[in-house]
């Protein structure tokens, strides 16, 4: 599994540091669950004491983690408002297709119409407001134009993708045993791939997407989905349709279960879409699956 060690965290660190000293926006490195591991650079007040709060620590660090997943997602940065309404950004950090972590900018607040239009990447929480010290310290947090926000955002960007393509570069120049590299980047996608299948197995009858599996083997979705597609012949959605219907088969088969109830244990939020979806398929609707293959079962 790819870890910050294998890009080196302490030049991603140094990054970081530098960055915030520059723009004086707020920056700290976290995991892939949003978890810090990185000091803080330039914090503000107002972050500091919301982060005390383990409840709302709790909500920062999911902030912290729905941006970056939006960020690998999209392949471009991600500016967002977290749960207190203030602006952030997320950069993800992405060696040879592996999520390893986001660097996480902002901090600040923009002008109400600006802020509007900005996606929540978390609902906005308002109980912290009812705490006089975090309003003073809210309003002390600096006004920055969205512009700003935006090229500090495709700013460093370029440094970090710099950053880890030269990182790559090295890694390539200092192996001496090309062979051994290729075998073992292809063991350890096969296990991911692998490691996917059994997490759609378990999961199949979840509202669960290609972005939650990626995240579950550690990769970007990007790369996820090639990944996924070239190993097993079919994309994604494809292959989990193709799963889901074929546990619907064996319930239909088997069992008296109203076709509504099948469709959503099977994990599909309308049972119009999973008829159209089986028909596809199987050339035949459920309800008619059900009166030709239920009979023949008992016949049997």
């Amino acid at each position: 599994m790819a870890s910050m060690t294998a890009l080196d965290s302490a030049l991603i660190r140094k990054i970081a540091s530098d960055f915030a000293q520059a723009t004086g926006l707020a920056v700290v490195v976290v995991n892939i669950h949003g978890e810090e591991i990185s000091e803080r650079f330039n914090f503000s007040m107002f972050c500091k004491k919301i982060r005390e709060n383990p409840e709302l620590y709790h909500q920062c660090m999911l902030s912290d983690k729905r941006g970056g997943l939006r960020a690998s997602a999209d392949n471009k940065p991600c500016v967002y408002r977290c749960h207190t309404g203030l602006t952030d950004f997320s950069i993800p950090l992405i060696v040879e297709g592996h999520l390893v972590g986001f660097v996480l900018c902002g901090q600040v607040r923009l002008e109400q119409d600006e802020a509007d239009s900005l996606e929540g990447i978390s609902p906005i929480q308002q109980g912290w407001f009812k705490n006089e010290e975090l309003r003073n310290f809210y309003e002390d947090v600096p006004v920055v134009d969205y512009q700003k926000v935006l090229a500090s955002a495709e700013l460093l960007q370029l440094i970090v993708d710099n950053c880890i393509r030269q990182h790559i570069n090295l890694v390539v120049i200092d192996d001496t045993d090309m062979g051994t590299q290729k075998t073992f980047t292809s063991h350890s996608n096969d296990h991911k791939i692998k490691k996917a299948l059994r997490f759609i197995e378990h999961h199949f009858s979840d509202d669960i997407k290609l972005e939650d599996v990626a995240s579950h083997v550690y990769l970007s979705p990007y790369y996820f989905s090639k990944l996924f597609k070239k190993h097993l012949g079919v994309g994604f959605n494809a292959y989990l349709n193709n799963y889901r219907i074929m546990q619907a088969k064996k319930m239909l088969k088997s069992s008296g279960i109203p076709v509504a109830t099948i469709a959503k244990n099977l994990g599909f939020s309308q049972t119009s879409y999973f008829c159209k979806v089986f028909r596809k398929i199987c050339s035949m609707s459920p309800q008619e699956y059900r009166e030709k293959n239920y009979q023949e079962s008992i016949n049997v």
